[in-house]
């Protein structure tokens, strides 16, 4: 057992040995980071060779891995440079990041087929929430959502692309405007004229809400942006339209 309720196991080797020391759940790793005295670690201060068994090690072999008998200060190597089995809680703890990083990734790299915009990041964790994956912590976001998304298309609709369309600023606002170009688009081409400069862009679908949201805070909403083949409205909701007819437009092309 290496971890338990009402205990957390440290396993060290060394040579030819193998210690176990029984700590407080969670307690090692905020003492390692100096969050708590030593006093707080330590379940029971023995050094065992089999916690389950209740094997303890004899001083010989403290002698024979640490050089030293001393029960307190082979405690502290081990626990310092031990492999700490992880608690329930903090493995769901990495479940849970690794979870919403898979939904981050969805919604940044895949798009609505029907209107090439972004699902809300809310629409991606019910369809999520609806299949029940196997969440694997110690697995990259990324290789896990290839596989999530080939059965997550059952639920909603989804296609991997970049956000392709036309964006024109006027000249009084080009300044502050090319800030936000340069952050989070990709620009491909562009053309002046007496009124303003229009760029052919390229936008990760996860970050159209912000750029829609850094480009209308720059421009004061006077700015068009185009989105190749889309059927909505450009939108801070990630497909929901809701940019108004003369600011901020991003019609269908």
């Amino acid at each position: 057992m290496s971890a338990g309720s009402d205990h957390q196991l440290v396993k060290y080797k060394t040579g030819k040995y193998a210690f176990e020391v029984a700590c407080r759940p969670g307690n090692v790793m905020k003492w390692r980071k100096g969050e708590l005295g030593w006093s707080d670690v330590l379940l029971v201060d023995v050094v065992f060779k089999q916690f389950s068994k209740g094997e303890r090690a004899n001083a010989a072999d403290l002698a024979g891995a640490f050089g030293t008998e001393d029960n307190d200060a082979c405690l502290k190597v081990i626990c310092e440079k031990g492999q700490v089995a992880e608690t329930a809680a903090e493995r769901k703890e990495k479940t849970d990041k690794r979870r919403a990083e898979i939904v981050s990734y969805i919604h940044k790299y895949y798009v609505n087929p029907t209107n090439n915009l972004p699902h809300p990041v809310t629409r991606i964790e019910l369809a999520l929430g609806e299949m029940k994956p196997r969440i694997d912590p110690e697995v990259p976001a990324d290789r896990q959502a290839h596989d999530i998304i080939k059965k997550m298309v059952e639920i909603i609709p989804l296609k991997k692309m970049e956000m392709e369309g036309t964006l024109f600023i006027p000249h009084k606002h080009l300044g502050s405007a090319m800030t936000v170009v340069h952050k989070w688009v990709q620009k491909k081409g562009e053309t002046y004229n007496g009124e303003g400069c229009t760029m052919e862009i390229s936008v990760v679908p996860g970050d159209y809400d912000s750029f829609i949201a850094d480009i209308n805070k720059a421009t004061k909403g006077e700015f068009q942006f185009e989105v190749f083949g889309a059927s909505a409205l450009a939108a801070n909701d990630g497909g929901e339209a809701a940019a108004k007819k003369g600011k901020g437009k991003g019609r269908a092309k």
